[in-house]
């Protein structure tokens, strides 16, 4: 089989490359592989960075929602204890009343 240059082997698929390199070997094959392993590691370098600072930013989400949500239910029980106070003060006046 013959060997062919880096610049044929840069024309071919990933795929085609990896089939080549099982079977035919070559030190041109090795470099034009390498050149494609650095393309991916960049491509999902840039990827995982854009991952990482959304993850960052859905935290910093998660913070303040889970910071309303203690809010949110302080509110809550300040309401209900007006409420039951309010009702206790109803049946105390309605009480009086009646008597």
């Amino acid at each position: 089989m013959e060997f062919l240059d880096r610049s044929t082997y840069r024309m071919y698929s990933d795929t085609s490359l990896q089939e080549m390199a099982k079977y035919n070997p070559s030190a041109e094959l090795a470099i034009v592989l390498g050149e494609r392993l650095e393309e991916v590691q960049a491509e999902f370098g840039e990827r995982l960075g854009e991952a990482l600072e959304r993850a960052a930013d859905l935290q910093l989400d998660l913070n303040q929602m889970d910071d309303n949500l203690y809010m949110l239910r302080a509110e809550l029980l300040r309401a209900e204890t007006t409420v039951a106070s309010m009702a206790a003060e109803i049946s105390y006046l309605k009480e009086q009343n009646n008597d």
